[in-house]
């Protein structure tokens, strides 16, 4: 190869080794530990489902009435002994942080449907997180990152599903909500 050639093709191959960096780093939010396991990221991140889930009421949505916010969905059960640890913290989470920009949905996989979720969210006292139920787990399959209870999914601004969390966390902690906040700072006014 002559120089004339080498010299615009190594800057070729720095201009496009700066562009995959760029791609790779777009998803670099700091890390967060759960009770047992990380925050995993996913690469590629995919778009979030559109399975129907249903309100406590009766009504149908999909998570596409949410985009624009970055959203953290909780897939959990009545029957989840570890439930009962973190729901109270995404009650904390939501309380603190939700609003415009981001907001908890917190989805019931139960099959026993409003009534059996509405009772139990008596019994804990907790009444301030967005609660929708998905008694078929639908929307878990579409998810495609396994199974367990609870499941904590996040999904950004643009509805793609960023990365996830299997097992309990404490959401109210200062290390979730600078997870969080990294995906609220993306968000361009």
């Amino acid at each position: 190869m002559t120089k004339s050639l080498f010299w615009p093709l190594f800057a070729l191959l720095i201009i496009l080794t700066g562009a995959a960096k760029a791609t790779t780093l777009e998803n670099n939010p700091p890390s967060f530990q759960g009770a047992n396991r990380p925050f995993t990221l996913l690469s590629p991140v995919d778009p979030a489902p559109s399975a129907p889930i249903y309100t406590l009421s009766g009504g149908v949505t999909t998570l596409k009435r949410f985009v624009g916010k970055v959203v953290l969905l909780n897939l959990w059960a009545t029957w989840c002994p570890a439930c009962v640890f973190e729901l109270p913290t995404l009650g904390k989470l939501q309380a603190n942080m939700g609003g415009d920009t981001f907001t908890v949905v917190a989805l019931a996989i139960d099959e026993g449907g409003a009534k059996a979720v509405s009772a139990y969210l008596k019994t804990i006292g907790l009444d301030n997180l967005p609660i929708y139920l998905d008694p078929t787990g639908r929307l878990l399959a579409a998810l495609k990152v396994g199974n367990a209870q609870p499941l904590s999914v996040l999904i950004d601004h643009q509805s793609r599903v960023m990365g996830y969390m299997k097992g309990a966390a404490d959401w109210s902690s200062a290390q979730a909500r600078a997870l969080i906040d990294y995906y609220i700072r993306r968000i361009s006014p």
